[in-house]
């Protein structure tokens, strides 16, 4: 299937890069996370996201 959209080479390179492009990908977002307000991403972790619980 993608070998005939892309064609047998373009296929090839995909395949090669994939796992490069993933963890590019996650380095990216972890790089997000820490430059932005960290604790509004945590909060949605099950575990973690009870140490950021505030009474009101």
């Amino acid at each position: 299937m993608l070998s005939q959209l892309l064609g047998p080479r373009y296929a090839q390179l995909l395949q090669t890069w994939t796992p490069t492009l993933v963890t590019w990908g996650g380095v990216a977002g972890v790089g997000v996370i820490w430059a932005t307000d960290w604790k509004l991403v945590l909060q949605y972790v099950p575990y973690i996201g009870g140490k950021f619980k505030t009474e009101d």
